[in-house]
């Protein structure tokens, strides 16, 4: 009896450590997955103050790309309408350097921004038939003014970064107000001009960054008196920028009207109504990169509503639902949490605010009422607050069916 016991606790004992094994084993895979993935990020910064030189540069490159790409898309379009003839990228490149040899002034812009011009067209018809064939509104690729084309990029080759200073072929050196440093391995520099204001975009490529496991998940319910509400009670204030400066923009936008078309006048108050609408996006980004990077630190699962954002700017509140811009506040929490190892989890929006949080009990009222009361159990509760606890209770349950073996 006591070699059978023994027996048993050894077998107990063997099992008991390869249990462990494996579970050390697919930890240690899992870093290393974490580790090995590879990612592409940006990093953007102002060009700081070009030269008279550099900037009659930028500013021509930038013309004649836009050029380029209009010219491309007629001759797309012309081929088609008369002869039923498709034109693809590979065409359009062989013509490179006979457009030199006509229009010397092309020899001055580096040869890979040329050719990143035409796949800019080529990707335009791409996404042109592949709505058509998904039987959305396809939206023919339209031409270019100088308000809708804004930049250039250097794909692979062209440009260097040595410390603050950029080199650009065929323009110059110019300084960049490096506000951190470029992680990973640079591919493309993009040259983007913003109003009256020329930035330099990188996109590298670099390792994936875990970070510290919290322990800790949240449910978030997305609305306008508030910009988020926490399943913990948390209110996180929704600062309506667009909103507030609903002054500014008025005095603006009547000093436009005010003056001449085509006057230098009108040209200087559309240039100051367009600051006005920039610093908007800009506070406006900044507040969302801001608490995304708080919310992606502090919690390892985040459960949000899937919610239709092209329904809900077209709806009565579009203008408020737009000021929020919620749907760029839950890319940015995407990308964040996929770079950190953090769970992003999307649940249904129905009956999220209708349904008790504590007994299930479904409360209707309307978007009036911000406050939920339960007849059945006695709870009452912010209206959104109940949202969020029934979006972190979907989102946990949705994790567990999916989920297998995950840190």
């Amino acid at each position: 009896m006591e070699e059978t016991k023994k027996v048993g606790i050894i077998k107990t004992g063997v099992k008991a450590t390869v249990i462990a094994i494996y579970a050390l084993q697919t930890i240690i895979t899992v870093i290393m997955k974490v580790a090995d993935k590879i990612i592409t990020k940006s990093f953007k910064f102002r060009i700081c103050d070009p030269s008279k030189i550099v900037q009659e540069r930028l500013e021509q490159t930038l013309y004649l790309c836009r050029s380029l790409y209009n010219a491309s898309l007629q001759e797309r379009r012309d081929a088609y309408q008369t002869n039923r003839i498709s034109i693809n990228y590979q065409h359009q490149q062989n013509q490179l350097p006979e457009i030199k040899e006509t229009n010397p002034e092309y020899k001055h812009i580096h040869s890979q921004v040329l050719q990143n011009v035409l796949k800019r067209c080529e990707r335009a018809f791409d996404g042109f038939f592949r709505r058509i064939k998904a039987k959305q509104t396809p939206g023919f690729p339209r031409f270019k003014s100088a308000s809708r084309y804004d930049s250039f990029c250097y794909p692979q080759s062209g440009f260097s970064l040595m410390g603050d200073k950029l080199t650009l072929s065929k323009i110059g050196k110019v300084k960049i107000k490096l506000s951190r440093a470029v992680i990973g391995k640079i591919k493309t520099c993009t040259i983007k001009k913003e109003i009256d204001k020329w930035f330099a975009i990188f996109t590298v490529e670099t390792s994936a960054e875990a970070l510290p496991k919290t322990g800790d998940s949240i449910g978030m319910d997305a609305g306008i008196l508030s910009f988020m509400t926490l399943s913990d009670g948390t209110q996180i204030d929704n600062f309506k920028y667009y909103e507030s400066t609903q002054k500014k923009l008025r005095t603006a936008q009547r000093r436009v009207a005010r003056r001449k078309k085509g006057s230098n006048g009108r040209k200087k108050a559309v240039l100051l109504l367009r600051k006005i609408h920039q610093k908007i996006k800009n506070q406006r980004n900044d507040f969302q990169h801001k608490v995304s990077t708080y919310l992606v630190k502090t919690y390892d699962v985040i459960c949000i509503e899937k919610l239709s954002i092209l329904g809900l700017s077209r709806g009565i509140l579009s203008k408020q639902m737009n000021d929020v811009a919620i749907g760029n506040f839950f890319l940015k929490l995407k990308y964040k949490a996929e770079n950190a190892d953090k769970r992003v989890i999307e649940v249904a929006p129905h009956w999220t605010s209708q349904d008790c949080s504590a007994c299930g009990e479904r409360v209707k009222k309307d978007l009036s009422v911000r406050v939920h009361h339960c007849l059945e159990c006695g709870l009452i509760l912010d209206r959104d607050e109940n949202a969020a606890k029934n979006i972190h209770r979907l989102g946990l349950s949705l994790l567990a069916q999916t989920q297998t073996v995950r840190l």
